[in-house]
Parts: structure tokens; C-alpha cells; sequence
């Protein structure tokens, strides 16, 4: 085993890359299986690409939320939320952007909150691009969903969301954690398979198996070469 490790090393050691696994995502081609919590609304592109898919609550009706379909959380360790929205009222002496500000929520299956993050705008802005990062590995569900809500905003306020895209925070291939896909990487496993050594072992489990063996080497290696 330690001459195809090292093996394994050797072959790698001049390739770098960085990969981002994208979950799942919300625009206007993809909205199936997302659920927008206004009554009689109807989600599709045209009602998504005029912006109307707006944040906030509208006297004694129920909030209006966007909620994802359900997440494996069993492949991954912290997940990113990238936030494309805008602020339509922005420029109206009427617009507070705390009350617009939103709430990221992460729900078990049966909608109850497990962890929630409340992004706080500190300014007036028409274009709202934003990101949120969140650990999902200690949740004890093995399927969430991810909902977006602004529970004080009026129709001034509102939020509007274009695009949504949910990647996995943990990049596959990238097994210590330093944000890319290297020789250190295999390296990594290869110090824990043969000295026990977990110094630099954040994402061993390459392949989903539940252990750290040889093959999450070559789920590596594959990264690295492209296959």
C-alpha cells in the first residue's frame, strides 16, 4: 500500500485545481421543486425575471418565504449560500434596509429550524449580492432544506430573490481544508493511512463510503487529473 500511495503522490504532485460542487440552485430556469410560501403565486420565469418573488409579510396573510427542495446533508460538511436579490424600493424614504435584511434558515425536513443566520444590510442598495456560509455536519437529519425569509420587512422593505445558488462549502478533492485541490491532498491521506497522522485531515472521506482508505486517494487523483 505504501508504494502506491507514494505512488499515487508522485503522479499528482504538479496539478492544481479548485473545485465547487454546486447543490442545488434557484433562477429562472430552475425552479422546480421550490416552494414559494405567497397563496395563489405562481413560480415561473416570467414572475421570477420581473422580480416578483419579494421577501416580507403582507398584513395578517402568511409570510412570504422561498424555501429549497430537500439537501443530502450525508455528502457534505458546511454549505454556501450565494444570494442574488434586489432591493426595488431601495430609494423610498420608506425603506429600512435591518427590516430588509435577510434571515437564512436551515429546516429538517418537517420545516422546523435547526440553524438560522441573519444577514444585516447597512445600507441602501438597489442590487443585493450576498453569501452565507453554514456548517451543516453536526445536524442530526441526513436531508434539510434551506429557507429565506425577512420577517419584519414591509412591501417597501421586501426582498426581492433572482437567483439562489446552494454549493457544497467542503470542495471535493479537498481533503485539508486549504480551499484547493493539491499534492497535499493526497498527501493528507496518505500521512493517516500510514502514521495515523489526522493533522491535516478535514474531508478524508472522498468517495462516501463512511472511511478514509486508499480509494479516497483515487477520487482524489481523479480531481486532480479531471476524470
Amino acid at each position: 500500500m505504501k508504494k502506491t500511495l507514494l505512488l499515487f503522490v508522485m503522479l499528482v504532485s504538479a496539478w492544481t485545481t479548485v473545485v465547487a460542487d454546486e447543490l442545488i440552485r434557484f433562477d429562472l430556469n430552475n425552479y422546480t421543486g421550490w416552494d414559494y410560501t405567497r397563496p395563489g403565486f405562481l413560480l415561473n420565469s416570467e414572475s421570477i425575471g420581473q422580480n416578483n418573488v419579494n421577501l416580507f409579510k403582507e398584513g395578517t396573510n402568511p409570510d412570504y418565504t422561498l424555501i429549497s427542495p430537500l439537501i443530502d446533508k450525508r455528502t457534505t460538511i458546511e454549505i454556501i449560500i450565494n444570494v442574488l436579490g434586489y432591493s426595488k424600493f431601495w430609494n423610498n424614504s420608506n425603506y429600512d434596509p435591518y427590516k430588509g435584511s435577510p434571515t437564512i434558515e436551515i429546516l429538517d425536513p418537517d420545516g422546523n429550524v435547526l440553524k438560522n443566520f441573519f444577514y444585516q444590510f447597512g445600507d441602501k442598495a438597489f442590487v443585493r449580492n450576498f453569501s452565507v456560509r453554514m456548517i451543516v455536519a453536526d445536524l442530526n437529519v441526513s436531508f434539510f432544506k434551506i429557507r429565506l425569509a425577512c420577517w419584519s420587512a414591509g412591501i417597501y422593505d421586501a426582498l426581492s430573490v433572482r437567483e439562489v445558488v446552494i454549493e457544497d462549502g467542503i470542495q471535493h478533492g479537498d481533503v485539508n481544508g486549504d480551499g484547493t485541490v493539491t499534492s497535499a491532498d493526497v498527501t493528507a491521506i496518505y500521512d493517516y493511512l500510514l502514521n495515523g497522522d489526522t493533522s491535516s485531515l478535514i474531508n478524508g472521506d472522498q468517495d462516501g463510503d463512511g472511511i478514509v482508505t486508499a480509494s479516497d486517494v483515487t477520487a482524489v487523483y481523479n480531481i486532480l487529473l479531471g476524470v
